[in-house]
C-alpha cells in the first residue's frame, strides 16, 4: 500500500466517482482504463518465459529506466511529468509533431525516414 492508503479499489472507486461528473469524464475514465488493460497484457506476454531472454532483459532494463523516472522527484516537477514528457512536448514552442517524430527516432528510423514520417503527419492533418 502507498504512503497515501491508496488501493486498487480506492482508485477503481475514485475512478467511477470521476465517470459520474459528465459524458467526457466518462470517456477519458473509459479510455484510461482500456490503456491500462492493454499495457497490462503486454506487461504479461513479455514476462511469458518463452519470450526470449533478451527481449526480457530489454523490457525489464526499460521499465527500471521508467520506474525510476517516475520516482525522480529533482527538478521543478516530479515524476509523472517526466513520463510525460514522451507524450507532450514541455514547452509550447517545441515542434508540435517533436513526441511523435522522437519515438520513431528511438524505435530506430533514421533521418530520411523521420522526414518521411512528418511529411506524412502534416499530410493528414490537413484532411477533412
Amino acid at each position: 500500500m502507498s504512503d497515501d492508503g491508496r488501493t486498487s479499489f480506492s482508485s477503481f472507486i475514485d475512478l467511477v466517482e470521476h465517470t459520474r461528473l459528465g459524458r467526457s469524464h466518462h470517456a477519458v475514465v473509459e479510455l484510461l482504463l482500456r490503456l491500462a488493460t492493454e499495457v497490462e497484457a503486454l506487461r504479461q506476454a513479455l514476462a511469458d518465459p518463452r519470450v526470449p531472454e533478451g527481449v526480457r532483459a530489454s523490457y525489464r532494463d526499460a521499465h527500471a529506466r521508467t520506474v525510476t523516472l517516475a520516482h525522480n522527484s529533482a527538478g521543478p516537477s516530479g515524476g509523472a511529468e517526466k513520463i510525460l514528457r514522451a507524450y507532450f512536448n514541455r514547452d509550447s514552442g517545441t515542434d508540435r509533431l517533436a513526441p511523435e517524430l522522437d519515438m520513431a527516432a528511438r524505435l530506430g528510423a533514421g533521418p530520411e525516414e523521420l522526414a518521411a514520417l512528418r511529411t506524412r503527419l502534416e499530410e493528414v492533418e490537413m484532411y477533412t
